[in-house]
């Protein structure tokens, strides 16, 4: 049988207000450009069966155009008979008991099978069990279903999870979880492990049979160099199954890294911006750039109009600065995390005005009153 796997599609997500000719966010329809060219392949090679790992939309409740541009796109999906199984991520599970969940409104085709509660679903297509685990905010309710959940003996059992496998796989987000490690013996009797949660594909070292396929899109640039796409599965005799990832082509996103820049010169640094900007083609793309260890006379010089004449065919140009003042101070910081709040923020306001102690100690009184009402409060 073959089994196609994609995850984290995102629709809706926005960013940095960049809006094309038809007045949408320009991310946001590069968002829906890469969900429809996974489903233009569906269509193109019939899978069996279609599984998604969670976080199909980016909120829990999505915009009228991400709703209605999901809806669309599985009915075309749904018009070959092709069944899709989709289970809900965090970014779409609602916070509160309050909000009804947004995958209840694809009950409504009925070649989907949502699976979005507080509870462990199975669905059979043959000789394929899908095994659907949903995002579920509530631990203890978590904890009951894994301890629920079984593989169908003498079936090819595949199990769908939207979770960082080992603390690794963190994407940083609030209501983001790690699978619970007394549930990974577990793992092993399932014969592949649908991930979703990490944008990035990959296959886990020590659960060979379990694939992140990644997000479909770029949407930060740790992620950065990386192909986006979905995983294809070929299920054969004895359980067997053939792996391969197949990309799709999305805006593509660049990343530069400037150090140690006090020591060099405006020139220099520019120099090494043009045979960056040579290096590859730059149009349309994102490109993040970080200057570190700049020193200010050269931030007047190197202004972002500056820079986005360098890279002026390109999407988006994200710039980030840091002097090293502002090193050093993150570094004090770090050795000293366990200090009072107000200490540390008084030391960084003396930091900033080094000529103006009076001003200085002004702030830094006036902070330390704030830290203080804080701190009874809690």
């Amino acid at each position: 049988m073959r089994i196609l796997h994609f995850s984290d599609t995102h629709l809706g997500f926005q960013a940095f207000d960049v809006v094309n000719d038809a007045g949408i966010n320009a991310r946001e329809q590069d968002v829906y450009d890469a969900f429809e060219k996974v489903v233009d392949r569906i269509i193109e090679l019939k899978p069996e069966v279609v599984i998604h790992s969670g976080d199909f939309f980016h909120r829990p409740s999505p915009s009228n155009r991400a709703l209605t541009f999901g809806l669309e796109q599985l009915r075309r999906v749904c018009d070959l008979k092709i069944p899709v199984v989709i289970i809900a991520g965090n970014h779409e599970t609602p916070k509160t008991i309050y909000n009804s969940p947004i995958l209840r409104a694809f009950r409504s085709l009925d070649c989907v099978v949502p699976v979005f509660g507080d509870q462990w679903e199975k669905t059979e297509f043959g000789d394929v069990v899908i095994h659907g685990v949903p995002h579920i905010n509530d631990n203890r309710l978590l904890l009951q279903e894994l301890e629920r959940m079984e593989p169908v003996a003498g079936k090819f059992n595949i199990l769908m999870l939207h979770t960082s496998l080992g603390k690794r796989y963190l994407m940083e987000e609030y209501g983001e979880q790690v699978f619970p490690e007394s549930f990974e013996a577990k793992l092993g009797a399932f014969q592949y492990i649908a991930l979703g949660h990490w944008h990035n594909c990959q296959q886990i070292d020590l659960h060979p049979n379990a694939w992140y396929s990644g997000s479909t899109e770029r949407l930060s640039d740790t992620e950065v160099g990386t192909e986006k796409g979905f995983l294809l599965l070929e299920t054969g005799k004895k359980n067997a199954c053939k792996i391969t990832f197949e990309k799709i082509h999305t805006r593509p996103w660049l990343k530069m890294d400037i150090d140690d820049c006090q020591a060099k010169s405006v020139a220099g640094i520019v120099g090494e911006l043009e045979r960056f900007q040579g290096a590859q083609s730059t149009k349309n793309a994102i490109i993040s750039l970080n200057i570190n260890d700049i020193k200010l006379e050269q931030t007047l010089e190197l202004t972002n109009a500056r820079l986005r004449n360098i890279f002026g065919d390109c999407f988006h140009l994200i710039v980030k600065r840091r002097s090293f003042s502002d090193r050093a101070f993150v570094q004090h910081i770090e050795a000293n995390q366990f200090d009072r709040l107000d200490r540390i923020f008084a030391e960084y306001i003396r930091s900033k005005y080094p000529d103006d102690e009076k001003l200085a100690t002004q702030l830094a009184d006036r902070a330390a009153r704030y830290f203080q009402l804080t701190d009874k409060s809690m």
